[in-house]
């Protein structure tokens, strides 16, 4: 399981540092994942395909 934070770096609001801030408090993995950025899951394999910028979020 996982959690997304999207839009990164489209609004004010959405930086990499309040997504860091927004994973810890949930406390699940994430992915940051700005708007040229997908993900796939196929048999429970987490692919990201991106032309953008993204980051997954350890917790």
């Amino acid at each position: 399981d996982f959690s997304i934070f999207p839009h990164l770096d489209l609004f004010p609001t959405n930086t990499l540092a309040d997504a860091e801030r927004w994973a810890d408090e949930i406390g699940v993995p994430s992915y940051a994942i700005d708007e040229q950025t997908a993900i796939k899951v196929v048999d429970g394999v987490v692919d990201v395909i991106s032309e953008g910028h993204w980051k997954r979020l350890w917790v």
